[in-house]
C-alpha cells in the first residue's frame, strides 16, 4: 500500500504541474495551482518530520473537540503518537509499513499496569475514536489526497482553485488556498462478504469521507456496516477545502474540510512543525527509552 502511495503522490505532483503550466499564462504567478505544485513537490520532499497535530473529525452530528498528538514521521513509512489530551492521555502507537506482522503497538499507558496491544490497523479496536486507518495518516498522505481530490475532479471540469490572499496562523504567513469540487454521490450494495474496506478499495475512495457520507447509518467504525447495506459512496474526498501553506516550507499548516452538504467534517493543525531533522531507528523503536511499550 505504501509503496503504490508513494507512486501516487509522484503522478498526482507531475499532473498539477502540467495543470498549472498551461494556466499560468492566463492567469500570472498569483496562480493558486503554483502555490498546489509546490506543495505537492515540498510533501516529496520531506524524509521525516516531526510536530504536534491538532485533529479534529466527525463525531455523532457535530464536528468532534479537538484531540492533540505528538507525531513523528519517517519514510519508509514509519510513524509514532502519543496523545497529550483526555481521554486516553499517554496513550502510545507506533506503526511501520512491514513490521510486527502488519499491526499496530499500542501501550495504553494505564495505571496501576499498563497495557500493551498488537492491534488490526483495519481492525474496530484500532478504528475506534478515528476515521483515517494509521496507515492513512501523515501530513504527505494529507497533501496527496489534497491533490487528488483536485487532479480527479479537473478531470471532469468539476474543480476550482481560488487565492484567498495571506493570513498569518500559528506565527506563520500561510497562503490561503480553496479548492472546490462538484460534489456527487454513487451506491453500492454490501455484498455477503464485502466490507468497507472492500469498497474504499473497489471505488478508489478513503475511509473518512466514506463514513461521512453515510453518517447517518450510525456506523462508528468500518467493522459496523453489515452485507446488505447500501453504501452512499461520494466520487470525491471533499466538496470544499480550505488550505492555509507555509510561505516558507510549502507545506500547509492548517486544513480545514467540508463534504456536499457544507459540513466541516476534518480540521487539522500542524504546529511546531520539523522536516527532515533525521529521525533514526530509536525514534520507531519500542525499546525507545522514551516511551512506555
Amino acid at each position: 500500500m505504501m509503496a503504490s502511495m508513494r507512486r501516487k503522490i509522484l503522478l498526482l505532483v507531475a499532473a498539477v504541474a502540467v495543470s498549472t503550466a498551461g494556466r499560468a499564462t492566463a492567469v500570472g504567478l498569483s496562480d493558486p495551482r503554483r502555490t498546489l505544485d509546490a506543495m505537492g513537490t515540498a510533501a516529496h520532499t520531506i524524509h521525516d518530520y516531526t510536530m504536534t497535530l491538532i485533529s479534529q473529525e466527525w463525531d455523532g452530528d457535530r464536528l468532534g473537540p479537538e484531540q492533540t498528538l505528538i507525531a513523528k514521521w519517517a519514510r519508509p513509512f514509519r510513524v509514532y503518537y502519543k496523545r497529550l489530551c483526555a481521554p486516553h492521555k499517554g496513550r502510545e502507537v507506533l506503526y511501520a509499513d512491514g513490521w510486527n506482522d502488519g499491526r499496530i503497538k499500542v501501550s495504553l499507558n494505564t495505571w496501576p499496569k499498563n497495557i500493551k496491544l498488537n492491534l488490526d490497523p483495519h481492525g474496530d479496536l484500532a478504528m475506534g475514536g478515528t476515521r483515517h486507518p494509521v496507515d492513512e495518516t501523515s501530513i504527505v498522505y494529507l497533501v496527496n489526497v489534497i491533490l487528488e481530490n483536485l487532479h480527479r475532479a479537473d478531470e471532469k471540469g468539476e474543480a476550482s482553485a481560488e487565492d484567498l490572499g495571506w493570513e498569518t496562523i500559528l506565527g506563520r504567513r500561510c497562503h490561503k488556498v480553496r479548492l472546490t469540487t462538484k460534489q456527487t454521490v454513487t451506491t453500492h450494495v454490501l455484498g455477503p462478504k464485502e466490507t468497507l474496506w472492500d469498497v474504499e478499495k473497489e471505488y478508489d475512495i478513503a475511509m473518512a469521507p466514506l463514513l461521512q457520507e453515510n453518517r447517518t447509518q450510525g456506523w462508528e467504525t468500518p467493522g459496523e456496516a453489515k452485507p446488505g447495506a447500501t453504501v452512499r459512496i461520494p466520487r470525491y474526498y471533499a466538496a470544499k477545502i480550505d488550505l492555509w501553506i507555509d510561505e516558507e516550507i510549502n507545506l500547509p499548516l492548517r486544513a480545514e474540510i467540508y463534504d456536499g452538504n457544507g459540513a466541516m467534517f476534518e480540521r487539522f493543525e500542524h504546529r511546531d512543525l520539523r522536516v527532515n531533522v533525521g529521525l533514526g531507528d530509536e525514534d520507531f523503536s519500542p525499546a525507545n527509552p522514551e516511551y512506555k511499550f
